[in-house]
């Protein structure tokens, strides 16, 4: 059974997260924290598979303490946002997260959601991608142009890796490469698709071909 932690600020939004999944489906497990932080002290094999985080009713602070640590979660994450244009999309699609949903989602959609991210797949409502893509003029350039310079052999399986929500640690023990090489290849592939976060990445090179969703 697949392991999925709700983390919200609000008590009554935790628990209507867990009974929507619950009731949905009996192929995951749910438990919930109001802080994140916390949980992240915990040992690599306590960590869920997913980790599903409502930031529909968090105040800007919450929202950028959160932002600030998903770095070091090892989980693929999916958030959940009250509105589109969220105002802080792009840190939040910088931070790395797998998904990103409005909080009106219905209760399959999120599972699916959560389903997708756990199989390593980028999960974005069909409605966001094409906000997205009018509200950074980097992706409505880029969306039907090559780019001036082809990427690499080695930078298109960087971004496959990418599409399939892994961290740089993975992506450097797959690739027999180090972290910073990891590093170097990502900052790479932004400046040739002139993007400037992994999901922002993900949604161009599928658009282009260069990868499969």
């Amino acid at each position: 059974m697949r392991q999925v932690l709700v983390v919200a600020e609000s008590a009554i939004a935790r628990a209507g997260l867990t009974a929507l999944i619950t009731e949905q489906t009996d192929q995951w497990q749910v438990s919930s924290v109001a802080d994140l932080s916390s949980w992240l002290q915990r040992p690599p094999t306590e960590m869920p598979d997913v980790v599903l985080i409502d930031l529909s009713h968090s105040g800007s602070q919450v929202t950028a303490d959160l932002l600030g640590i998903l770095e070091d979660c090892p989980a693929a994450v999916v958030v959940l946002v009250e509105q589109w244009p969220e105002p802080n999309w792009a840190e939040i699609l910088r931070s790395g997260v797998q998904g990103l949903l409005l909080s009106e989602a219905t209760a399959g959609a999120i599972v699916a959601a959560l389903e997708a991210a756990a199989a390593g797949l980028v999960v974005l409502h069909p409605n966001l991608v094409e906000e997205l893509l009018a509200t950074a003029p980097s992706l409505s350039r880029m969306a039907g142009e090559a780019p001036t310079q082809p990427l690499t052999n080695r930078e298109v399986e960087v971004l496959t890796l990418l599409a399939e929500g892994v961290g740089n640690k993975t992506i450097a023990r797959r690739l027999t490469l180090s972290e910073h090489t990891v590093k170097f290849h990502i900052s790479t592939i932004f400046a040739k698709l002139n993007v400037s976060s992994r999901t922002e990445a993900v949604i161009v090179g599928a658009r282009l071909g260069l990868i499969l969703l």
